[in-house]
């Protein structure tokens, strides 16, 4: 962990921010505040790296607090952390609205403090390594969106989403085609009881989830102020920045989006047909060899049975032959026995022969699935 993170602490609590000093102390360079007037004055002399905002203070809360920060464009990219006792869905939507970054409810434990901090320890050192790289991929994301225009943008993505063979490359791809629009999103895919939340700031972001879980039964395209929401089927998309100052824009942006959101659920769905396509494939390549062996033993068995049979009927013929000198049957009479007997025993016969014909029809069968899996 980087000790030179710079973490300034607000909250109006005392015992808050003695709590906190002591768990983060060695771990990074630790401002606290006990009003957001006093963090603000403070932050003229050079701001932080992270910031961990009580949601209720008086005067001016944590909320008006990172709308404050979120405007300024010294400190417009720097994390917040909001730390609040109040975990409900309407609190977590307010921090979201307001700038927030992630969330920590109190009283919290300091295993999840902690593992905040190093997390936003390791977005800075990202943020530094990617830095000198960010002027080429602005400039080559402009000149791709000009030389393929918005409408393009939704045919790359939708070429590129057949080669999508997951939902996690299938959320790469759309949020690609975001930051072609330069729009600012976080989305979520649901497949066969997966969920997947994506954005920019990562994978699965406590405050992401849960803001995304509450906006995804809001119809079919939902906007609050700057953001709006997508909901086609098993895809949620949130933009953050809609650009109201340019109507024309916002109304292409929202056509264009919803082609985006309509097209990545009917890909989501194919990927979840072929999934399943797939489990049917390997089901009946297990069960393939099964059936083989079965088969094989119903053989087996039926001449078994045959030879077993055939001196059955041999034992009856040669006991029938030696009761008809103990009876004293007419000629006729043993003719008609004999011709009963046999009678029956042919139909006992064909009776089998009609199993080994069900039989053959059952090889036949596994030979046509057989052939199919190979196609």
């Amino acid at each position: 962990m980087d000790t030179n993170l710079r973490v300034f602490v607000v909250d109006d609590d005392q015992l808050i921010l003695d709590v906190l000093a002591a768990n983060l102390d060695g771990i990074c360079q630790l401002q606290t505040f006990t009003s957001a007037e006093a963090c603000l004055n403070a932050i003229s002399g050079g701001g932080p790296d992270l910031f961990l905002l009580d949601v209720t203070m008086p005067v001016m809360d944590g909320l008006a607090l990172c709308r404050r920060l979120k405007g300024d464009w010294e400190t417009q990219d720097v994390p917040v952390v909001f730390v609040s006792s109040c975990d409900d869905p309407e609190t977590r939507l307010l921090c979201y609205e307001a700038g927030g970054d992630d969330f920590i409810q109190k009283p919290f434990e300091p295993a999840e403090l902690l593992s905040k901090v190093n997390v936003a320890g390791r977005i800075l050192a990202d943020k530094k390594a990617l830095r000198e790289q960010a002027g080429y991929a602005q400039r080559t994301a402009m000149t791709a969106m000009v030389s393929m225009g918005e409408l393009g943008v939704v045919l790359q993505f939708l070429s590129h989403s057949f080669a999508c063979n997951s939902i996690e490359e299938l959320a790469a791809s759309l949020l690609d085609a975001m930051r072609q629009y330069d729009l600012q999103s976080a989305l979520q895919m649901r497949l066969d009881g997966e969920d997947l939340t994506l954005s920019h700031n990562g994978r699965n972001l406590p405050l992401e989830v849960s803001v995304l879980n509450h906006v995804r039964d809001s119809g079919r395209i939902f906007q609050f102020k700057s953001r709006c929401v997508f909901n086609y089927g098993g895809v949620s998309l949130l933009i953050n920045n809609m650009p109201l100052d340019d109507p024309e824009r916002c109304g292409r942006i929202r056509d264009n989006v919803a082609l985006l959101a309509e097209g990545a659920d009917a890909r989501l769905r194919a990927i979840a047909t072929e999934m399943h396509d797939r489990q049917r494939r390997a089901g009946i390549e297990r069960a393939l060899p099964r059936l083989y062996s079965t088969l094989d033993g119903v053989q087996n068995n039926y001449r078994r049975n045959c030879f077993e049979l055939t001196q059955v009927m041999i034992d009856f013929q040669e006991a029938l032959t030696k009761a008809f000198i103990h009876l004293g049957l007419m000629d006729r009479q043993e003719e008609m026995i004999s011709s009963m007997a046999n009678e029956f025993m042919m139909r006992v016969v064909g009776t089998q022969d009609a199993s080994l014909e069900i039989v053959g029809k059952l090889e036949a069968l596994a030979d046509d699935l057989k052939v199919l899996l190979k196609n």
